[in-house]
């Protein structure tokens, strides 16, 4: 790792200390207060695909594409002026521009893709994107980008991470990747691709580079009718939520803290004062009396969505692994950022009523710092149906369980840091270490299955995130942190992963609830606990070990400050 390590700058030269004990979010909702508080809600309708969201169009081949990331501006609110943020590209025109979730690639499990990612951003970081030059990859306030397909089971040199590519891609530069879509680790789902450059992900992110990539297979062909019974075609729209706060020119405000020079940033978590879904702030979506699918994506930087559809009944059929083998009610959606729900919601009880997005506190043992903002979309339901489309919630579905079988062929204990929180040298990491791309504590056998603990030593909810592979949620287990961290020692930097916690433990193993029934990506680590998945760490067809990916906590300031580590899938 070259330079200065993250949890050296941040106990580095901020002597002022009390000042920044507590995060930096609390002053920051006051300076964007008269922006954010003064924007009228359900202004304009919600961009759905092919009306506002850009379905990306291939380039030289059915199943090719070639992006430019460039800086557009787009009006995202009627009393703003238009937003400069960064975008994806596909080369149709300028309708073919889109960022802040406004792009998608439509796939089909089993067909791959090839994808190329051209910097055509500035060269530096814009004013309106506060960088610090000593939180980058080399230093310096060059922007570097790197795609990740999240959700992706793809060879290590088209994982887009940091392990693989430290330095990113600069203005000019290309990265060529390689998405399998292989069967079975890839069925009919909702991914995305962000960004994902070493110490700046929460920026590159915040700045617009994020695009849902959607897999169809037979069964769920996006169409209606369609062999699953369930809503197709413009009853089937993707929600994705972002939180954001706005300067009174239209930029985004990514607040900053100017007490040691103006380069330096307190890397606190970003939390905004508005909502924007699918690109636009609280926007509004006209529905019919029927039956309605939801694709939700919590896109937040660091917020914890607890969602309700302003008392439609829903079912969820699905979440990042794709669809379940049976539908389960839910009244809410908890959703950490990256996490995934696939519902069907049901408006015929509701013909001309007006109904409200609501997002409310997560309930415990779920913790978040995050200020309230409650209004997330309205949604007005008309009285006449066009298309009747499936008058039931099918009994069963064409998908899965998350069941992953087979001898367990290790169990990691992973620790979760939070190191000086109440001071200015506040950091974070796994297993007391520094984020180093050549250094793996986890080594998983190519082809095995393993248990990861994740021992959540903080006072915060992490939603781990691991790269290649998607997992099923074994549970969690609440135990007495502090007698575990006497037994185990702590240091400067936290306490050391490996150590089991269970003779720690203060009650029985809980089962995942009923939200976390199919294969994950991202999971929810509650503070009081640790968390228990199951993976298997296969690798692409063709693909020989090994092969070098990371995991992380989703909060993607919290992996901008070293809450991420690689692991290395071996022969």
């Amino acid at each position: 790792m070259s330079g200065m390590s993250r949890r050296r700058f941040l106990g580095y030269g901020l002597g002022a200390g009390a000042a920044l004990a507590v995060p930096w979010t609390a002053g920051a909702q006051a300076a964007s207060a008269a922006v954010g508080g003064k924007l009228a809600k359900y202004q304009e309708r919600l961009p759905v695909p092919g009306d506002g969201i850009v379905v990306a169009s291939p380039t030289g081949g059915a199943n090719t594409y070639a992006f430019t990331l460039r800086e557009i501006s787009r009006r995202l609110h009627p009393q703003l002026p238009k937003t400069p943020f960064w975008a994806y590209d596909d080369g149709s025109g300028l309708d073919g521009q889109a960022g802040s979730f406004g792009m998608a690639v439509a796939a089909h499990s089993g067909t791959p893709v090839q994808a190329s990612f051209t910097n055509d951003l500035p060269a530096t970081y814009p004013g309106w994107i506060p960088v610090d030059t000593r939180l980058t990859a080399t230093n310096d306030d060059t922007v570097r980008v790197m795609a990740h397909l999240h959700g992706g089971f793809v060879a290590a040199d088209s994982d887009g991470n940091p392990a693989v590519d430290f330095d990113g891609f600069v203005r000019g530069q290309t990265q060529q990747v390689f998405y399998t879509n292989q069967l079975p680790q890839m069925p009919a789902s909702l991914l995305w691709f962000h960004d994902h450059a070493f110490g700046a992900t929460r920026l590159n992110v915040f700045a617009g580079l994020a695009a849902a990539y959607i897999l169809r297979d037979e069964h769920d062909t996006g169409t209606e009718p369609n062999p699953a019974g369930i809503p197709g075609g413009a009853y089937e729209i993707p929600l994705v939520i972002q939180d954001r706060q706005f300067n009174a020119d239209g930029t985004f405000l990514y607040p900053r803290s100017d007490i040691d020079g103006p380069d330096v940033v307190w890397i606190g978590e970003y939390f905004g004062d508005v909502m924007l879904v699918n690109g636009k702030v609280w926007p509004f979506l006209n529905v019919e009396p029927r039956l309605y699918r939801f694709r939700i994506l919590n896109g937040c930087n660091a917020r914890i969505l607890n969602l309700g559809l302003g008392g439609a009944r829903l079912w969820q059929i699905g979440a990042e692994g794709g669809l379940w083998d049976v539908p389960v009610p839910v009244k809410n959606l908890v959703l950490a950022p990256a996490e995934r729900a696939d519902v069907i919601a049901d408006f015929r009880p509701s013909p001309g009523q007006t109904l409200v997005v609501k997002n409310a506190a997560p309930p415990k043992p779920v913790v978040t710092p995050a200020p309230s903002l409650t209004a997330v979309m309205q949604i007005r339901v008309g009285t006449t149906v066009t298309q009747p489309g499936p008058t039931t919630v099918p009994a069963s579905l064409p998908g899965r369980a998350a069941n992953v079988t087979g001898p367990v062929a290790a169990t990691r204990y992973i620790t979760l840091n939070e190191v000086n929180p109440e001071t200015a040298s506040w950091t974070l990491n796994l297993n007391g270490l520094d984020f180093e791309p050549g250094t793996a504590t986890e080594t998983p056998k190519a082809g095995t299955v393993e248990d990861w603990v994740f021992v959540n030593m903080t006072g915060d909810t992490h939603p781990m995130h691991t790269h290649l592979v998607t997992h099923q949620v074994i549970g969690r287990t609440p135990f007495d942190v502090d007698a575990y961290q006497e037994a185990v020692g702590s240091g400067p930097s936290g306490t050391p992963g490996g150590t089991d916690p269970t003779p720690f433990a203060t009650g029985p193993m809980e089962a995942p609830n009923p939200a976390e029934r199919g294969f994950k990506d991202t999971t929810r680590a509650n503070p009081g606990y640790f968390t228990t998945i199951r993976a298997k760490f296969d690798l692409p067809d063709g693909v020989t070990a090994p092969q070098t990916y990371v995991y992380h906590c989703h909060i993607v300031e919290h992996e901008d400050n070293d809450m991420m580590l690689p692991f290395i899938v071996e022969p």
